[in-house]
């Protein structure tokens, strides 16, 4: 009997375990659905979740690093891309971040298959907030344009 219950149990916990976010890709993310960015920068959602980016500024050295992540921000995802631009709105204007790939020898990621992408700017060492726009980045097959959000807040 207390086998019965045990697997009963089990059962059940798997059950609601899956009509949670981890349950599968078929569910919708309206609302106030959120994943914390592993770095504590500004998550970025793509599409309906088919991928994140996280922004992170270090001001010390004027540069911001933008790493890519598979749905619900388990996994680094590589992309194909060795550089994609952002445009960041700024008091006196329109600013380009170009973000090159970043190869790692310790994870085998190369300039054109990697996760991790950095951008460097002198005004980055004063700033602690702003809107900018990811016009377009191409991620497993799949095109996003004209991606707003804001730093440090995401979107």
């Amino acid at each position: 009997m207390i086998k019965l219950i045990s697997w009963m149990i089990l059962a059940s916990l798997v059950v609601l375990g899956q009509a949670g976010c981890g349950g599968g890709h078929d569910h919708s993310h309206a609302g106030t659905h959120h994943h914390d960015p592993p770095h504590g920068g500004a998550g970025v959602t793509l599409g309906d979740e088919e991928a994140h980016i996280e922004f992170l500024v270090d001001a010390e050295t004027g540069t911001m690093t933008a790493w890519f992540f598979t749905p619900h921000m388990e996994r680094y995802l590589r992309i194909d891309a060795e550089s994609f631009v952002v445009l960041a709105k700024l008091p006196d204007g329109e600013a380009r971040l170009t973000f090159a790939a970043v190869a790692n020898a310790g994870t085998g990621e190369t300039v054109g298959d990697t996760s991790q992408f950095v951008a460097g700017a002198d005004w980055l060492v004063d700033v602690e907030a702003f809107d900018a726009v990811l016009p377009e980045v191409s991620v497993r097959g799949s095109v996003y344009r004209s991606v707003a959000f804001n730093y440090p807040k995401g979107n």
